[in-house]
């Protein structure tokens, strides 16, 4: 099973960033940059070995050791790690189960650091050094990584859970609790949808609004919310027209005149909680065939508006041919959201 984690490349930034842009993710331990102590970590009790090389090395047992312990022997090939960086994060994916030693010749190094300075190697313990200076750089080991995702914007993507563990300050950790976060950050930044507040908050409400519909109202009261709706979106005149009357053909049941763009939108609204049948369809196509549809200089548009989120495929069909709108429940829900539900209480008087 694929684990998550954080970690941070800030040590030595100047030569970690440059390491990582080659594939190769780092830490620190110089002091320990041997195959033995890498091989001994890799044992049954590698733990115990671990701990009594730092005993020995610096004789204390610093917490920084789990940092080290995370990075040898629990991040496994595929495994996903988050790099946080300045207002953004880049997701990368482990290559191999075996850390790598910085002193590996086989290791492909950076031309140089983030100023320009040569990188090579120190002749003696082959560790990574910057050229014309002295001292070795507190590199000692890498994991090999391949990039899922580069400089993915925090505050677009990153939801508070996310955002808030990217701010630990240690050098890494296990965030596979987090595993939904990242997966939506990741999906929304391919698909180019950054976080939106409004949207997440209406999304989660439609079930319990569609619900509320469905227990609360009936037919006529639904097509006064139909009618407030296009009150609400600045229709000049909305109307239900009566139901039966001589020289009827076909049927609608709300008529909102929108003067100033010369548009008159015709709706049959239907309150049901199965499939919408073809009847709607039929009615309102009938109804725009009829000669009251036909005001001289304005445009009629035909919907079905229906409490149901399923329409048969007769349905679709049919609508298609006609130039006919649906609307289904969830739609209108999210439609009613977007002129605000302050007014909403009295529609139905």
């Amino acid at each position: 099973m694929r684990k998550y984690w954080l970690h941070r490349v800030s040590h030595l930034a100047n030569v970690s960033y440059p390491l990582l842009e080659n594939g190769y993710l780092s830490i620190g331990f110089s002091d320990f940059c041997t195959e033995d102590f890498l091989n001994g970590v890799r044992t049954e009790n590698g733990w115990s070995y671990m701990e009594d090389a730092m005993r020995s090395e610096w004789g204390n047992l610093p917490r920084i050791r789990f940092f080290l312990w995370r990075f040898l022997a629990e991040m496994k090939k595929g495994d996903w790690v988050i790099v946080p960086s300045w207002g953004t994060f880049s997701i990368f994916e482990i290559k191999d189960d075996c850390a790598i030693l910085a002193s590996d010749p086989n290791v492909k190094l950076p031309n140089c650091d983030w100023s320009g300075k040569a990188l090579c190697r120190d002749l003696d313990t082959n560790l990574i050094k910057l050229e014309e200076e002295k001292d070795c750089l507190d590199i000692g080991f890498l994991r090999s990584v391949s990039v899922v995702e580069l400089d993915i914007p925090r505050g677009d993507f990153a939801d508070s859970a996310l955002t808030s563990r990217m701010k630990y300050q240690g050098t890494n950790a296990d965030i596979s609790d987090l595993e939904q976060s990242i997966h939506r950050a990741l999906s929304n930044y391919k698909s180019g949808k950054p976080i939106n507040l409004k949207a997440e908050i209406i999304e989660k409400s439609i079930d319990a609004w569609e619900s509320a519909i469905q227990c609360n109202l009936n037919p006529t009261k639904y097509e006064k919310l139909v009618k407030w709706y296009f009150e609400r979106v600045g229709a000049s005149e909305v109307i239900i027209p009566p139901k039966n009357y001589e020289g009827k053909q076909g049927d609608v049941d709300v008529r909102a005149v929108f003067e100033k763009i010369r548009t008159i939108i015709n709706v049959q609204v239907k309150f049901y909680s199965g499939e919408t049948s073809t009847w709607a369809i039929e009615q309102i196509r009938d109804f725009s065939e009829s000669k009251e549809s036909s005001y001289d200089g304005y445009i009629h548009q035909f919907w079905v508006i229906s409490s149901s989120d399923s329409f048969s495929v007769e349905s679709e069909n049919l609508a298609k041919e006609n130039n006919i709108l649906l609307v289904r429940g969830r739609e209108f829900v999210k439609m009613l959201f977007d002129v605000g539900l302050e007014s909403l209480e009295g529609f139905d008087k």
